[in-house]
């Protein structure tokens, strides 16, 4: 093994590392990549002149060209176009129409929810999907009185299975497209993946809500309680004002009659905790209350208490709504204290929930996670900034904000034709066509109205389309180093002597494990070079087999298997934002994620080998 070769292998392991820690950002992962990779080479170029970092490693032109990349560019107009659908209220009809069709049953609603929500994903961004379908069943779960957290693990695991439906349903899979298309071969159809991922969302789905009450548990969460519950209380920090009557009097009883329970105070840094003696109240004093919104919003005004950020909302005019940490925030890692919600978007936080309980401490000191859900308090104004932010996922809300219904049926007819042109691009083997496409179509978004072109700049997930390109240099210097054939001579080395569909069945559980600890574009880039490479050597070793079908059915495997997201909640965004709301706890996702990720593991191996006549 050359020095590239150990260069490649360290940047994986610390790429696979970063991701799993979560010590580093995606962009800061990506771009590291990238340096990593062409200053390594240059650095090896001075030992050794005749080593060529553009054929034997990732050369500074080849990592610049990657910035326009075909599937990043497709990547890219699909995130605008899906904005414009979201943001004019094009998909809303659907999530109303949904509601008037499941009848109040559990399972009626896994099952009808499931397959819109999928079918849906199968053409938008399923993050877009659960934005938008999210608040639709809190507000189905209190109208008949049903969990929350029995409906949203199961819309998440739809959208997955939506996803692997067609070429657009993810970008994991266009990304798979592109690096087989870089190293030879045709991109995935539009529709080649549909006879199996169509029968795949079906039956996950109908599998789902016959199970839903073995697999999904009954949670209790912030957002579950919002709205129509006289009872529900929630945790907030407030501050002794320096005119408070409660100045003078004791812990043990100054809270009595006010239905407030004290949880605990904190003084100079010190915190104190129940039971009180004769601890006296002075002012400054911190204290964490728990109570109803009325009781929390009284306090303020009649004791002379304030939130810990010095500000006060006008109880006659204040909205309670829910905040989910976008996986990608600017704030991770950030005090709530620093964050200034109330200056930037005219919001106070009167709670945090993590891993389906309260935070019981200091929330001005609480440092955020991805997929923290913070309710938060402001007037509707404040509900539109936080949308346009991109820090935050808006849930509580979020399906009743759209300010261009007027849009919506030109959004619907743009998304129309783009798909109709990635169809036909597809149908004509003309996959170089799709980035124009779908940047065609987030330029006709702009251009008719549906949504400004800042609007269109603030959309772009950049960090993810960074990581994307750095992934996509360090899946190109697998191949380059050699390091690729070496992974699926090892592959097939260990698998072969149970036959070719052992091996599929192998790089299918590699992808599905990968997929649930790393990011899945990673696993989608990474990976399918080492497929190609074994169906190749599979190829050498089976005369009998035909060598484009055997490489085209290892590279759609990778396809599907990198969308196995279902065991942990970090595995996929969708996954994250449904964790808060629903007030899921990690081992929950192990407990449903598991038997579903072996069962569709097992399905994809079958149906694939099938399918290409590896049976």
């Amino acid at each position: 093994m050359g020095p590239a070769a150990v260069l490649v292998l360290a940047v994986t392991a610390l790429t696979l590392y970063l991701l799993f820690s979560e010590k580093a950002t995606l962009d800061a992962v990506g771009l590291g990549i990238m340096v990593a990779l062409v200053g390594g080479g240059e650095v090896i170029r001075i030992f050794d002149p005749a080593f060529d970092p553009q054929t034997m490693l990732l050369g500074a032109r080849q990592a610049l060209e990657n910035i326009g990349n075909g599937a990043v560019m497709t990547v890219a107009g699909l995130y605008v176009l899906g904005e414009a659908l979201s943001r004019t209220g094009a998909v809303e009809f659907i999530a109303r129409a949904v509601t008037g069709a499941t009848g109040g049953r559990e399972r009626r609603m896994i099952l009808v929810l499931g397959l819109v929500a999928g079918v849906v994903s199968a053409f938008l961004a399923n993050t877009a999907v659960v934005l938008i379908f999210v608040p639709v069943i809190l507000d189905l779960a209190r109208r008949n009185n049903l969990s929350a957290s029995r409906l949203l693990l199961p819309l998440a695991y739809a959208t997955l299975f939506g996803g692997m439906c067609t070429l657009v349903g993810t970008s994991t899979n266009l990304l798979v497209s592109g690096v087989a298309e870089a190293d030879g071969f045709e991109p995935i159809g539009m529709f080649e993946m549909t006879p199996i991922g169509a029968p795949l969302l079906l039956i996950g789905t109908v599998g789902m809500a016959i199970f839903a009450r073995r697999l999904f548990p009954i949670r209790h969460s912030l957002t579950s309680m919002i709205g129509g519950n006289e009872d529900r209380e929630y945790v907030t920090e407030l501050v002794i004002g320096p005119t408070s009557s409660l100045i003078g009097r004791k812990y043990a009883e100054a809270f009595e009659g006010s239905r407030a329970q004290l949880l605990f105070f904190v003084r100079d840094e010190e915190m104190h905790w129940p039971p009180y003696f004769g601890e006296i109240i002075e002012a400054g004093d911190v204290v964490m209350l728990r109570g109803n919104v009325d009781v929390i919003a009284g306090l303020q005004d009649s004791l002379g208490l304030k939130l810990f950020n010095d500000s006060k909302m006008d109880s006659k005019s204040m909205q309670f709504f829910e905040l989910a940490v976008a996986p990608h925030s600017t704030m991770l890692g950030r005090e709530i204290g620093e964050l200034h919600l109330f200056r930037d978007y005219g919001v106070v936080t009167m709670a945090v929930l993590r891993g389906g309980h309260h935070i019981r401490e200091r929330a001005s000191k609480l440092k955020l996670d991805a997929g923290d859900l913070l309710l938060v308090v402001g007037d509707p104004n404040s509900q539109g900034r936080i949308r346009a932010s991109g820090e935050f996922y808006l849930l509580t809300g979020a399906h009743n904000w759209v300010v261009l219904r007027n849009k919506a049926r030109t959004a619907l007819m743009i998304a129309f034709a783009v798909m109709f042109g990635f169809t036909a691009a597809s149908m004509a083997h003309a996959g170089r066509l799709l980035p124009w496409i779908s940047i065609g179509g987030a330029f006709a978004a702009v251009a008719t109205g549906c949504l400004t072109a800042r609007r269109a700049y603030r959309t772009l997930d950049w960090p993810v389309l960074v990581f994307i390109i750095g992934t996509i240099g360090l899946g190109q210097a697998m191949t380059h180093t050699g390091l690729a054939s070496q992974a699926a001579g090892a592959l097939v080395s260990a698998l072969d002597s149970w036959g070719p569909v052992a091996v599929l069945a192998g790089l299918s559980l590699l992808c599905g494990a990968l997929t649930n600890i790393v990011s899945n574009n990673a696993v989608g880039v990474l990976v399918t070079p080492i497929a190609i490479r074994a169906a190749q050597r599979l190829s050498e070793l089976h005369a009998d087999l035909d060598p484009q079908k055997l490489i085209r059915a290892f590279i759609l495997t990778v396809a599907f298997s990198a969308s196995l997201s279902f065991a942990t909640h970090w595995g996929h965004q969708v996954n994250l934002m449904v964790y808060g709301p629903g007030g899921y706890k990690p081992g929950d996702f192990l407990r449903a994620g598991l038997p579903i990720t072996i069962l569709t593991w097992i399905a994809i191996t079958l149906s694939v080998s099938f399918w290409f006549g590896l049976l």
